[in-house]
């Protein structure tokens, strides 16, 4: 919800982990990272443990301040029940196993092309998601007007 200008950039870049492995995801394509966090945050609302990983390497792109930030925000608002707060809070193996899902795979496919959590991208746009997800932004826009 920023203005995006090239100070709020060079602040999002300071709560990249740049040790991360997945860090490329936050720092490179930062509407890709809200909208698979957004996916991600309600398949997990939804009591889709197997979402726990996908959260956990998001979480894993962020300086440990951002994801401790975060995780407290989970808690206090109560967005996950407490099996799943232990397991963010505490996981450690990125190599745990989780099944396949090829139809949250297409959903959260679907959801990075067209934007339905609204994403307001103001910079450049270098990918035919960002694109078709501006795109779809701007005519929700127009239309609610």
């Amino acid at each position: 919800m920023s203005d995006q200008t090239d100070e709020d950039e060079a602040d999002r870049l300071l709560m990249a982990n740049l040790e991360s492995k997945a860090s490329y995801l936050f720092v490179k394509e930062p509407y890709k990272w809200e909208n698979l966090f957004q996916s991600i945050t309600r398949e997990l609302v939804q009591g889709d443990y197997d979402s726990i990983r996908a959260m956990h390497i998001l979480l894993s792109t962020i300086s440990l301040s951002e994801k401790e930030k975060i995780l407290q925000i989970f808690e206090v608002e109560d967005i996950f029940d407490s099996y799943i707060l232990e397991q963010l809070k505490g996981f450690s193996s990125i190599s745990s196993y989780t099944k396949k899902n090829p139809l949250r795979f297409l959903r959260i496919l679907f959801v990075i092309f067209t934007n339905p959590y609204g994403i307001a991208i103001k910079r450049k746009k270098n990918h035919i998601y960002e694109k078709t997800g501006s795109f779809l932004y701007n005519l929700k826009k127009i239309i609610r007007l």
